[in-house]
């Protein structure tokens, strides 16, 4: 396979590269997401993004991941229980309505029992990438975002992860809360005020005592509007990494899988509770990992 196009498109952004011999030869930075693109528009808007790339005699396979394969995506593409690796993801590669020779990658989930249940779409094929990248066959991730996971893999099989609702919830905070009163969005992060508030999650108080100090400690405090969102970072990453600690006591190292921007708190975060981290480019692994995908389903299909 010479060329591939591999797209990642969300509910609030598309993003697409031409990737050559493993090396990404343009990209498409920025389109619109699905929540603002009409689901009948899907095969249209993906098609005019990547005609460019498509022009020639033999178009370029296109690969996609990440909610575009939601129920409230293109197509629904399927998620398998757990474990999962590579070539069980493709193998349940889903052919998408309307555009030649493009195909939505498969997520997966867990599920144990009807009471405990957790979905992934997009970050399994970071988790691979990464592997590839870094040759491992075992290893714990993080991967921080909008739902962030902690992701367990053993033998290149992917065996369990959990998701945490922490950067929607913050964003719903100082979105859409009393703490959005006494908070500066716009404002740097401040590493002081974002290791105070993994102090305030060690605190015995509770979780949602302690996002309220967020606003007392900005009123009466040694807050400012500019701290708090910082500090408000450090009180829902540091919940997340202390339960994911109790998850994994006997765990040392994790692999950080995410932007620039949420590298560097969960880099803090994760040192603070005792773990070593190692940073991977969650693009880089995104690349690789689909690319890996890709591969196999082409070899499946010759």
């Amino acid at each position: 396979m010479d060329k591939l196009i591999v797209v990642d498109w969300g509910t609030t952004a598309f993003r697409a590269w031409l990737v050559e011999a493993g090396e990404v030869k343009d990209e498409i930075p920025s389109g619109t997401g699905m929540r603002d693109t009409p689901r009948e528009d899907f095969a249209r808007y993906c098609g005019a993004q990547l005609a460019r790339w498509r022009g020639g005699a033999t178009p370029p396979p296109v690969y996609m991941a990440g909610m575009v394969g939601a129920p409230q995506g293109w197509q629904t593409a399927p998620q398998p229980v757990l474990p999962v690796g590579l070539d069980d993801l493709a193998a349940q590669v889903v052919a998408a309505e309307g555009l030649a020779d493009a195909w939505i990658v498969p997520g997966c989930r867990v599920q144990v029992s009807d009471a405990e249940i957790d979905v992934m779409r997009g970050e399994e094929v970071q988790i691979f990438g990464a592997l590839d990248l870094l040759q491992r066959d075992d290893a714990l991730f993080c991967l921080p975002g909008t739902h962030s996971k902690w992701a367990a893999v053993a033998a290149r099989k992917l065996v369990h992860f959990t998701t945490s609702m922490t950067g929607e919830v913050y964003e719903t905070l100082l979105g859409h809360t009393i703490l959005a009163k006494t908070a500066d969005r716009a404002a740097p992060f401040d590493e002081a005020a974002f290791r105070k508030g993994l102090a305030q999650a060690d605190s015995a108080d509770g979780l949602l005592h302690q996002l309220f100090t967020a606003r007392c400690r900005t009123l009466y405090g040694d807050m400012t509007p500019a701290l708090t969102p910082s500090y408000l970072s450090g009180i829902l990453i540091g919940a997340e990494v202390r339960a994911m600690r109790g998850l994994y006591p006997e765990a040392r190292e994790v692999l950080l899988c995410g932007s620039d921007a949420l590298r560097g708190p969960y880099g803090i975060a994760l040192a603070a509770a005792g773990f070593k981290a190692t940073a991977v480019s969650a693009k880089a692994a995104s690349l690789a990992g689909i690319g890996a995908v890709a591969a196999r389903h082409r070899a499946d299909a010759a």
